[in-house]
C-alpha cells in the first residue's frame, strides 16, 4: 500500500514538473514578456518544487523496491539528471527572457522541447521494460 501511494505521488509530481517544462519550452518558441514573467513565477512556485518532490519520491521508490543495484535504474538516474539539467537550462533562458528585451530574443524552445520529450520517452521505456 505504501509503495503504491509513493508511486502515485511520484507520478503526480512528475506530471506537474514535465508540464511546467513543456509550458516554458513552448513559451520560448514565441516569447512574450507577459507570459515569461507569469511562467517564471509559476516555475518557482510549482514546477521546481514538483521536480524536487519527484526526485524524493523516486528515490523512495528505489529504496522500497530494492532496485539501486539494477542497471535500468542506474540508466534512469542518469537520464533524470539530464532532465533536471534541462530544467535548469530552461529556467536560465526564462530568467534571461524576463531581464532582456523579449522582442530581441530568437525563438529557441524547440530544441528544449524535443530534448525533454526524448529524455522522458527513454525514462518511461526503461521503467516499463526494466532491461
Amino acid at each position: 500500500m505504501l509503495y503504491d501511494l509513493v508511486k502515485a505521488a511520484h507520478l503526480i509530481a512528475l506530471f506537474v514538473w514535465v508540464g511546467g517544462m513543456i509550458a516554458v519550452a513552448l513559451a520560448l518558441r514565441n516569447p512574450a514578456l507577459i507570459h515569461m514573467k507569469s511562467l517564471k513565477t509559476y516555475d518557482r512556485a510549482v514546477t521546481t518544487p514538483a521536480m524536487i518532490l519527484a526526485l524524493i519520491f523516486g528515490i523512495s521508490l528505489g529504496v522500497l523496491g530494492g532496485w539501486f543495484t539494477s542497471t535500468w535504474l542506474v540508466l534512469k538516474v542518469v537520464l533524470v539528471l539530464g532532465l533536471s539539467g534541462l530544467h535548469g537550462a530552461l529556467v536560465g533562458k526564462l530568467r534571461r527572457a524576463t531581464l532582456d528585451n523579449v522582442n530581441d530574443m530568437k525563438p529557441n524552445g524547440g530544441v528544449f522541447l524535443l530534448s525533454g520529450l526524448a529524455l522522458l520517452a527513454l525514462i518511461i521505456l526503461l521503467v516499463v521494460i526494466k532491461p
